[in-house]
């Protein structure tokens, strides 16, 4: 017969110190209280959810052209209007039903469309236009009470602040936006439990904040793919790689030397091996930050963000690979050696992770 223990046994064998504990038990207690369903439903039905409302918002779009209702940008920018605030509203409505989630998605997607045409079309400048997507984003996201929608938010803050400053003087400032969304990942998935127990009151924004922030981190970093793909107007990526650099010391810093009690001497050793590893790739700053996601996803025990960053590492490795004025020789001995060298990062994080499960 298989002995059970209560949590509080748990909770006492671990050892961990009174504030600790505390903090534990308070983020456990929230979370048996909550039976969200939204948050406990598959993964594949909010994408389901996500796709079918973009195309439902594209055909609805579509017929309301078609029907010459939207005919000039006033009339856009009063529908978009009443769009968004119809969506929000249906979102406090009814969070446990998929097809009203969608519906709310697709009006809310409808009403930033026209609301950005119609801004663009009066002001005939397309910053302008992105200047009125963020500030709807930005009101989706405080105000709208659904997963999806702060999900989406998350993401395409930052897409339309990068349009604010297309092609201007001050594009440059990408490297900033994109170091900004690494520093936020780094500090929203290592201090997850506080900021879950500290907005328990407000439970749609952790969850969507943290999976946004890091699937708009790479997503954004596509820029820095090879211009045969992409042509954009910033030669060197130093700031970019440097702040996602800065971001992984403190994630290995915060993982082993804090928490897994490793000796100065050895996490020296490790960040060198890190700056070595990773210097060749200053103009690739994709690369670093996908094993930067890795890492974050292998300390939290989390498979979406180990998945994610294994998925875009994969494409960042393969354009740096392309852009490599090198012979074939040479490149497919680099594939060689880098393969070696994540395959005994690999072997060296799961004897580390079989170690502190033995602790």
């Amino acid at each position: 017969m298989m002995s059970t223990k209560t949590i509080a046994e748990v909770f006492n064998e671990s050892k961990l110190s009174k504030d600790k504990y505390d903090l534990y038990l308070s983020y456990l207690e929230s979370t048996l209280l909550s039976s969200d369903f939204e948050i406990n439903s598959p993964w594949f039905s909010k994408i389901i959810t996500m796709i079918g409302a973009w195309f439902g918002s594209l055909l609805f779009l579509a017929f309301l052209f078609f029907i010459r209702i939207l005919n000039s940008g006033e009339s856009m920018i009063i529908t978009g209007c009443v769009f968004i605030f119809v969506a929000i509203g249906i979102s406090y409505a009814n969070v446990r039903d998929h097809f009203i989630d969608s519906l709310s998605l697709s009006l809310s997607i409808l009403g930033l469309i026209l609301f950005m045409l119609g801004i663009g079309n009066i002001t005939n400048t397309i910053q302008a236009a992105y200047f009125a997507g963020l500030f709807v984003e930005i009101l989706i996201y405080i105000s709208a009470q659904s997963y999806i929608h702060k999900f989406l938010s998350v993401i395409l803050i930052p897409a339309c602040l990068l349009g604010t400053i297309w092609n201007s003087p001050i594009f440059d400032a990408t490297q900033f936006i994109i170091g900004g969304l690494a520093v936020a990942s780094v500090l929203i998935w290592t201090n997850e439990l506080p900021l879950q127990i500290w907005l328990k009151k407000k439970p749609y924004f952790y969850i969507p904040t943290a999976y946004g922030v890091v699937l708009g981190l790479l997503l954004l970093l596509i820029l820095s793919i090879n211009n045969k793909f992409f042509v954009v107007h910033i030669t060197h990526w130093y700031f970019t790689f440097l702040i996602a650099f800065l971001s992984l010391v403190y994630l290995l810093y915060n993982s082993l030397y804090i928490s897994l009690g490793l000796s100065k001497k050895y996490f020296i050793i490790v960040i060198s091996i890190a700056a070595l590893l990773f210097l060749p790739t200053v103009q690739a700053p994709g690369i670093i930050s996908s094993a930067l996601i890795i890492i974050l996803g292998f300390a939290k025990s989390n498979r979406v963000l180990l998945t994610l960053g294994i998925i875009f590492l994969a494409t960042f490795i393969i354009s740096f690979y392309y852009s490599l004025q090198l012979t074939l020789l040479i490149k497919s001995l680099i594939l060689i050696i880098t393969g070696i060298l994540f395959l005994g990062m690999g072997f060296a994080l799961g004897q580390l992770k079989k170690k502190v499960s033995t602790q």
